[in-house]
């Protein structure tokens, strides 16, 4: 079935608020500004508004949040702008799991928000060992001998760790864990195994659940068994939102969609703004089908065609990438060709720098250790980006559990994210009642003796913890991996696989740049393969869309970076005549 495309611009009004809406728009179209324009004309022209009716906004991230908060200024009194994780947990979970408590054991006296929730490996150990009393687990598949073979304890951990939910046919959830995760060495659990444990995939979340535990996941499982079971709490939400409106909605998980669709059943006005071609979140259950599936009764399609944001040449590449959805860029606004520099990054990030000279350059890049090692000047596209887990998969003490959390927060803190710092260390301090203090004073000692293990062996902070700052509950070393880890693996490379959520810096991975935009972008790809997305595009293919959202950043100046590029394929990019080509020695 056809569906009629109303062609506006950012700067125009619907001719009535009281519709479901959907607003598909490219890269730099003014989705942000027209989503604000939208939303103060409901607050203006709405009868159903009122002191206790609001309209819901819905964003990604809380940067998002912020961003709309600060346009809309004044008018947000009656609009609750929030991610949807945040939204649900004050208006579902927190005022009624008791209702479903008891039947996943969840320990309502220990609720205190949502987190990243990370699956520990002494957590996958305890829940091993329940299985060796399940008299369905017998032998050759031995609980005994997984829990004592490092191996295959390490593979249960890594599956345990990609645990979600999914709908069956009746549209009912279950949980869920990816076999492909469970490799270690090349080798993944055997089937059977898996089998087996996929039974009690619910006894192990309730581990978490009886402490309190609640993973951003888990936000959305238990709002949609709430409202699956009582009804009424739907109607509730319905009555005191007449208005949802989802920003980033291609971006939205399954379980969302389906909430979505069921607050707009009746009552509410359901209005999504998104781009199918910029779902890049596919590990979070995204899917870009969704955006253009989505349907509610009565609802209207409108296109925004314009990029406000980048100049002529850089939407004249992003239209070649993307046949199906033509950008007009805006009018008068002429710059240079996007540069492919061919060179080691270090190199060409500098030669940008030079070119731009007092202009901020921003890099982008797929992997979050590529982003970390361009903030330290550090070149190299070997680096391992696992020394993390590994170090958790190798020494099975209690060292992980203090070292982790200091080495999370030093980097955390060097950019500028305190709270996040002092919140990674309180876990190092939970029997602790001053535990927020106790976390501050060891932060500080870690940033103030900085220089003594960043560029040395792990060892060498471990020494300073157990010794110099008297964190007696370290165990000591014994010849074996654990210790010729900690030899042998520096500071500076096991930080860089930290992640930081929302990072605010000039290099940053392109997941993290969504919605943003910047003067100068530099684009750093590890091989030729990777600029596929210029020759042969496809953006069916999630990686053409990542490279897609990340060269559509660019307000003014476009640079990507390949270390190498055969002449063929310097041959095919020049007959584009869409970019240039520059070598750097």
């Amino acid at each position: 079935m056809s569906v009629e495309i109303n062609h506006i611009t950012s700067g125009d009004k619907l001719d009535d608020i009281e519709h479901h809406f959907k607003v598909s728009a490219g890269p730099g179209a003014g989705k942000t500004h027209w989503l604000v324009n939208h939303i103060k004309e409901v607050l203006h022209t709405s009868k159903r508004l009122d002191k206790s009716r609001e309209v819901a906004c819905i964003t990604y991230t809380n940067t998002a949040v912020e961003i709309i908060r600060n346009r809309l200024g004044v008018s947000t009194n009656q609009v609750e702008i929030s991610t949807i994780h945040s939204f649900l947990y004050k208006h579902i979970i927190k005022p009624y799991i008791h209702f479903i408590a008891n039947e996943y054991n969840f320990n309502i006296s220990r609720l205190d928000g949502h987190d990243d929730v990370q699956i520990s490996k002494g957590a996958t150990i305890k829940w091993l060992k329940e299985h060796s009393k399940k008299d369905y687990f017998k032998h050759p598949y031995s609980l005994d001998q997984l829990t004592k073979n490092p191996d295959g304890s390490s593979k249960v951990h890594n599956w345990l760790s990609s645990v979600s939910y999914k709908f069956d046919t009746n549209d009912n959830l279950y949980i869920t864990a990816d076999r492909k995760q469970s490799y270690v060495n090349g080798r993944p659990l055997a089937k059977k195994c898996l089998e087996l444990l996929e039974v009690d995939l619910k006894n192990f979340k309730e581990m978490y659940w009886n402490q309190g535990i609640l993973s951003h996941d888990d936000i959305l499982f238990f709002s949609f068994e709430i409202i699956k079971n009582y009804p009424f709490v739907l109607s509730i939400l319905r009555a005191k939102f007449p208005y949802f409106f989802v920003d980033e909605f291609q971006d939205s998980n399954p379980i969302q969609v389906k909430l979505l669709r069921m607050i707009g059943e009746q009552d509410t006005i359901v209005g999504i703004i998104g781009d199918k071609a910029q779902s890049i979140f596919s590990f979070q259950g995204a899917d870009p089908t969704q955006f253009e599936e989505f349907e509610l009764e009565g609802m209207k399609s409108y296109r925004i065609s314009c990029n406000m944001r980048s100049t002529k040449e850089i939407v004249d590449l992003l239209n070649y990438i993307r046949a199906d959805f033509k950008q007009e860029n805006r009018s008068g606004f002429i710059g240079n060709k996007p540069v492919i520099y061919i060179g080691d990054r270090l190199s060409v990030f500098k030669e940008v720098e030079a070119n731009i000279l007092n202009e901020q350059v921003t890099t982008l890049s797929w992997k979050n250790i590529t982003a970390n090692a361009l903030k330290k000047d550090i070149e190299g596209i070997d680096l391992n980006d696992n020394l993390l887990n590994d170090l958790i998969n190798i020494d099975r003490s209690d060292r992980p559990k203090l070292i982790i959390p200091c080495i999370k927060a030093v980097e955390l803190c060097r950019e500028k994210k305190i709270k996040e710092a002092l919140k990674e260390l309180k876990r190092c301090f939970k029997r602790d009642e001053d535990n927020k203090n106790s976390a501050l004073n060891l932060l500080f000692l870690l940033n103030n003796r900085y220089d003594e293990y960043c560029d040395q062996p792990l060892m060498t902070l471990y020494n300073i913890l157990r010794g110099d700052l008297g964190m007696g509950d370290l165990n000591k070393f014994k010849p074996g991996k654990p210790k010729d880890f900690y030899d042998n693996n520096n500071y500076r490379d096991i930080s860089l696989c930290v992640n930081i959520i929302e990072d605010t810096s000039s290099n940053i991975t392109i997941h993290k740049s969504k919605g943003s935009e910047f003067d100068s972008v530099l684009l750093v790809l590890d091989k030729e393969s990777d600029l596929d997305f210029i020759t042969t595009p496809n953006l069916d293919n999630e990686k053409h869309r990542l490279q897609y959202v990340a060269i559509s950043r660019a307000i003014k100046n476009l640079y990507i970076n390949v270390p190498e590029l055969s002449q063929q394929t310097i041959d095919n990019i020049e007959t584009l005549g869409l970019v240039n080509i520059t070598h750097i020695n």
